[in-house]
């Protein structure tokens, strides 16, 4: 072996350039009135029992133009870390001629019967180029793709864990919107009745136009808290038609409540940053500004490449591969920057500047994971506890409406008492229907910001 090519293989174990380092970040070692329920599971949404939010979810994630997108994203980092790897490799070309020229006879080559004026030559062979990874400049490449192609698989996961979010929460408000568009009917209907009981009892001097003007207001704010209401309904049914890839998608309105999933655990909060997606890609994103300053600062330094070629060449074709008509080479190329006016120190100093900027992305998407999970976990607490307080005022109200009817029916109860009754047990069913929406939201709000389940750990 000649002693430079000896000298580049001692030398192609190197890699230039800092190695990544996960950053060091406080820690709270356990999160505030932590959950202590079931483990997350993979598909969480089905914890709500609801058939039709399954094939809303699925249906989604087959169709949803912002998940597909992520999906290809991941398709062509992929292509691209399948292309860096294959730098690393020798290539081989294979080339082939049939050259025919025609010289002057007044100039230096010889024109006789053996070289006439019209020639011809043939040539055939395999020729390879492969880079000397002296520095780890394709080792560098190498990583630097790689955590490209784990950074926008994550993002694809990020993607699919906010769909699925978003699928309940819009399926959630929709049905609170129809419990509260029953609810609303039945307010206006007895607004109604009490601006004509009003009317009736001003006619005659019981009351006085102050009164007689309250219920015609009363009337008019109950009939537009029913359009948005419906408003909000139809913009919900627009909403899951666009994120299931369906606009035409329509929902055929339910009364059932909506079930209330058990809270999930929450975990330590270092375990929610190792499964959260947008912090792994954060991460990720990290390593590969990492990788870059490496690449950059293999490119300031000699570059050695093996270099080869083997074939033949004849005046005839049919002479190609007969006698002495093997032609090679092998040899080594080199490349050294000698000036270049600062730009490969720039390109460096940007490099160094870009894993600064990335390991304060990776700081800030692990914070405000954080943050989102203490958030999520105190709507949780606070809608539950709001939900059941609603729950007892709404069976208060179905109470006291029952004892109003049965007086009513009776002749025992005065003129407004039924309707008063009426109104209440409706006004109690829409604090219902919004504060089950809140604690739905909050249960997947609590789901997205765990991360979902754990890719490490066994499914439930």
């Amino acid at each position: 072996m000649r002693p430079s090519l000896l000298l580049a293989a001692l030398l192609a174990g190197c890699t230039v350039g800092p190695d990544y380092v996960k950053p060091a970040m406080p820690v709270p070692a356990a999160f505030p009135a932590a959950a202590q329920g079931p483990a997350v599971r993979a598909d969480w949404w089905r914890s709500f029992r609801e058939p039709e939010l399954d094939r809303l979810v699925e249906a989604a994630f087959a169709a949803n133009a912002d998940l597909r997108a992520a999906v290809a994203r991941v398709e062509q980092a992929g292509a691209q870390f399948e292309e860096v790897g294959a730098a690393a490799m020798p290539q081989v070309n294979g080339a082939g001629s049939d050259v025919g020229s025609r010289v002057s006879e007044g100039g230096f080559q010889p024109i006789n019967n053996t070289f006439t004026r019209s020639r011809r030559s043939y040539r055939a062979g395999l020729s390879t180029t492969f880079e000397l990874d002296f520095w780890g400049r394709v080792r560098r490449s190498e990583e630097a793709a790689r955590a490209r192609l784990l950074a926008s698989g994550e993002a694809a996961e990020n993607v699919r864990l906010t769909l699925a979010a978003s699928v309940v929460r819009a399926y959630a408000e929709l049905r609170s919107a129809d419990e509260s568009s029953s609810a609303s009917d039945e307010l206006v209907a007895v607004r109604t009745e009490e601006l004509a009981l009003a009317v009736k009892r001003g006619a005659v001097g019981a009351v006085g136009p102050a009164d007689v003007a309250a219920a015609e207001q009363a009337l008019a704010v109950a009939t537009a808290d029913r359009a948005a209401v419906r408003r909000r309904r139809a913009q919900c049914e627009s909403l899951l038609g666009f994120l299931t890839g369906a606009p035409a998608r329509t929902l055929a309105p339910s009364l059932r409540p909506l079930r209330s999933p058990s809270t999930p655990a929450t975990g330590l909060p270092a375990a929610v940053l190792s499964r959260r997606p947008d912090v792994r890609a954060a991460e990720q994103t990290l390593v590969e500004a990492t990788a870059r300053v490496g690449l950059q600062v293999a490119s300031r330094l000699p570059t050695f490449s093996l270099t080869g070629a083997f074939g033949t060449e004849s005046r005839e074709l049919a002479g190609m591969f007969q006698g002495p008509t093997e032609t090679r080479s092998l040899g080594v190329d080199f490349s050294v920057p000698l000036l270049d006016w600062g730009r490969g120190a720039a390109r460096v100093e940007a490099a160094e500047a870009g894993v600064r900027a990335a390991a304060a992305e990776y700081e800030r998407a692990a914070y405000q994971a954080l943050r989102e999970v203490r958030d999520a976990l105190a709507d949780v607490r606070e809608s539950s506890a709001a939900a059941a307080s609603a729950d007892r005022v709404e069976s208060a109200s179905r109470e006291s409406f029952r004892l109003a009817r049965a007086r009513s029916e009776a002749g025992q109860g005065a003129p407004g008492e039924l309707l008063l009754a009426r109104r209440r047990l409706a006004e109690s069913r829409i604090l219902v229907a919004r504060l089950r929406f809140e604690r739905a939201a909050a249960h997947a709000d609590l789901c997205r910001a765990l991360g979902g389940a754990d890719p490490v750990a066994p499914g439930p």
